[in-house]
Order: structure tokens, then C-alpha cells, then sequence
């Protein structure tokens, strides 16, 4: 791909508030856009649909460029900013864990292979670690609504009937899970499976049990492990999973950038679809 572009030395592509994107700048984010997509699949760069597909792509890595100068323009308008000492852990134990991949003979054919050098690989775990610690800057909301609940499940469909009866008769639903459920690991504490956020349950279970007051238990729920029964114990709000912090974190920065974005002055100098 690297020999049907046409290198610009010198040449100022684009302009963040003034901030020029140069073309060594441009280069190392269109070098990592291109290793993903041949280590992604197979690409034949001589064929002219993904000549024609190049130009479009050098388009959208720029966009990504003008995002990250964009990014460093916000952090540091905030006073957010990459402490050496953290960016030099973040480089040793990034180079120690390529070391030891055994992927590469040494660190230099690392670098050659993936079109860096020593400072561009510094920039690109500096702008790594800038972009964590601007997403765990954001103050998002911590909790989420959990719900406490317990089940019986059994493989036969007769038995469920039996079982639905037998809730439906106002037979304990403690007891049931110790004489009927097939789960070894919670029929003897009452079919207890403690609390779960609604994006750890199948979709079947979610919905009953993010609709059912506290004390209901459900009808007979068809499920790939044959029939289950759950029982809503309780339902708040509780600490959110760090996965769906990150999420809302990822989110609100996302949002700030967008911000940032509308009210910034950029110029794109170059259209790579139409460069000769």
C-alpha cells in the first residue's frame, strides 16, 4: 500500500486551531490503519478497486489524525496531561511484553515491521495513555440497577407443569428449588444466584426479571438448558460493572470531542481521492 502512496514531505495537510497535521504526523496514524487491515485480511493493494479504496481510506485517517490532534488540544485545555513517569512505565511494559511475545527476532525488526521508530512508538503510547486518562477523568454515573434473583430449572417439560402448579398453589419457591432443580450449585440455598445488571442475563431472563416486583416469581421460561423459573428476591441500584463504566466513559468523552469538534477551526488542505 505504502508504494502507491505519494509521500508529501513538507506539505501541511490539515490545520486543528492553527496546529498544523503534518505529513510525518499523518504517516504514523495511516501506518497503523494500514498493519490492522492486512493483519484483518488479505489485501491485494495492485488491485485497482482497492487503489480506488486507498484514497478514500488516506480521507479517513486523516479524519482520525485531526481527532487526535483535536484530543491533545482538549486534554490540554483541561490541564490533563500524560505524567513521564507513567509514560515511561507505559513504554517498558509495552516493549516487554512485545519482547516476550517471541512475535518479532529482536525490538528493531518489531519497529521495522510495524513502520515506527522510537519516538513514533513513544507517541503512540503516549496518546494511548492520554486517551485513559481523559476517559477516566469523566464523571459518569457509578450505579446501575441490579436484580437479586434465584431459579429452578429442569430439562423436562412435564416436571416444569408440575412445578408451575405447585408456585401457582402458593408452594414455597425455596422448597421447590431443592426438590426439583437440576442445579446442583444453588438448589440447596433456594435456586439463589445472587445479583446480575440486566447486560449479564439472556434476554429471556432479563426481561421477567426487570419487570417483576420483588417477591413475583415468573411463568415457565423455555431457555436452551430446558425450563426455568425465576424468582425476583430484590431489585437497586448497585455499583455498575467496570466494563459499563468504561462504556459511559468512553461515551461522555466521545461527547466532549463532538463538542470540541463544532467549535474548532479545521482545514483540511489535502482530498486524497482526488490527488494525482
Amino acid at each position: 500500500a505504502l508504494a502507491n502512496i505519494q509521500r508529501m514531505e513538507g506539505v501541511v495537510l490539515a490545520t486543528v486551531n492553527g496546529a498544523e497535521i503534518m505529513w510525518d504526523d499523518y504517516m504514523l496514524v495511516l501506518r497503523q490503519a494500514l498493519y490492522t487491515i492486512e493483519r484483518q485480511s488479505s489485501v491485494d493493494w495492485n488491485d485497482p478497486a482497492m487503489l480506488q479504496r486507498l484514497g478514500n481510506l488516506q480521507n479517513e485517517v486523516l479524519e482520525q489524525a485531526v481527532d487526535r490532534t483535536l484530543l491533545r488540544q482538549m486534554a490540554a485545555e483541561q490541564g490533563i496531561a500524560v505524567e513521564p513517569d507513567a509514560l515511561q512505565a507505559g513504554i517498558d511494559r509495552e516493549k516487554s511484553q512485545i519482547e516476550q511475545s517471541n512475535l518479532y527476532e529482536d525490538w528493531d525488526a518489531f519497529l521495522e515491521d510495524n513502520g515506527l521508530t522510537e519516538e513514533t512508538f513513544e507517541q503512540v503510547i503516549r496518546d494511548t495513555l492520554l486517551l485513559r486518562t481523559f476517559m477516566a477523568a469523566q464523571e459518569v454515573d457509578q450505579q446501575e440497577e441490579q436484580v437479586h434473583i434465584a431459579h429452578i430449572v429442569v430439562s423436562d417439560e412435564s416436571t416444569a407443569q408440575e412445578i408451575a402448579t405447585k408456585l401457582q398453589a402458593g408452594e414455597d419457591f425455596a422448597e421447590l428449588a431443592a426438590e426439583y432443580s437440576e442445579d446442583d450449585e444453588t438448589k440447596d440455598d433456594g435456586g439463589d444466584l445472587g445479583w446480575f445488571s440486566k447486560s449479564k442475563m439472556r434476554t429471556e431472563l432479563a426481561d421477567p426479571a426487570f419487570s417483576l416486583p420483588p417477591g413475583q416469581f415468573s411463568d415457565m421460561i423455555a431457555t436452551q438448558f430446558g425450563y426455568t423459573f425465576i424468582l425476583v428476591v430484590e431489585r437497586e441500584p448497585r455499583q455498575a460493572d467496570s466494563n459499563i463504566i468504561a462504556r459511559r466513559q468512553q461515551e461522555a468523552l466521545m461527547a466532549l470531542l463532538d463538542e470540541f469538534r463544532a467549535r474548532a477551526a479545521i482545514e483540511y488542505l489535502v482530498d486524497f481521492d482526488s490527488a494525482e
